[in-house]
């Protein structure tokens, strides 16, 4: 996370496998973070539709600021044409820099250089869902978790994508996705036992079922693991509970 500003180095041929899975690992997981929290927290305001339906704007907007994010990692892409790491990097900017499209491009063109990046299949998801394409960010989650089944991170994405899924345009939720969406994050909480999201929109999805008592559980772990690093997320975890204990 302290790194998350540091200028990205360029691709290095003779670094190790581990090395590298290190390096990539570094940006993706700080997105996959942000997206995570970003969900949780629309999934937990009762007007999901409204939020959700209001069409973001994808278009880049090139401010200084943000050209000066992509500058490093777009020369370097530039200079390793072939280099599936400087696309990935590049990729990374964009995302930082809020240019959707151009992330798009990058971490595809990523993926072309090495089909088994699983870091780009992962923030391609990102990117997907940011573009309000659910069922193109399961895919690439799908993508990723076959490429590395034990990441909790991107099967809880996964699990909190099918959450609201289950919640948008259906009432009541469907019950189907509402399970799937269970199942997943369970499958996440026991990948990553120290992830506290998944208790969060498990008890969203328990709520929605009315199974009371596993939604207060779920939303007191979550609150037992929290970092305050979203305080939205902790207070409707809150409210969530004061409902439900009533």
């Amino acid at each position: 996370m302290n790194n998350e500003h540091a200028a990205p180095e360029e691709s290095d041929p003779t670094a190790s496998l581990e090395e590298t899975k290190k390096h990539q690992g570094l940006g993706w997981r700080t997105i996959i973070a942000i997206i995570a929290l970003i969900t949780i927290a629309i999934l937990a305001y009762p007007f999901i539709q409204e939020q959700l339906n209001s069409n973001p704007d994808t278009s880049a907007k090139v401010s200084p600021e943000s050209q000066t994010l992509v500058t490093v990692p777009e020369a370097t892409a530039q200079a390793n044409p072939d280099s599936a790491q400087a696309q990935f990097e590049l990729g990374n900017a964009h995302v930082q820099a809020g240019q959707w499209d151009q992330a798009l491009a990058a971490f595809q063109k990523a993926i072309e250089l090495d089909p088994n990046f699983q870091g780009a299949y992962a923030n391609l998801g990102v990117v997907y869902y940011q573009l309000e394409k659910l069922d193109l960010a399961a895919s690439q989650y799908k993508k990723a978790l076959e490429l590395d089944p034990n990441d909790g991170d991107v099967a809880y994405n996964l699990g909190a994508l099918y959450l609201q899924q289950a919640l948008l345009n259906n009432n009541p939720p469907n019950p189907d996705l509402l399970n799937q969406a269970i199942a997943q994050l369970e499958h996440a909480s026991e990948l990553d036992p120290n992830l506290a999201e998944p208790y969060f929109s498990l008890g969203v999805a328990y709520n929605a079922l009315n199974q009371k008592e596993e939604a207060i559980q779920a939303f007191e772990t979550f609150l037992e693991r929290d970092s305050g690093q979203d305080p939205r997320a902790s207070q409707e975890a809150k409210r969530y509970l004061e409902a439900l204990r009533n």
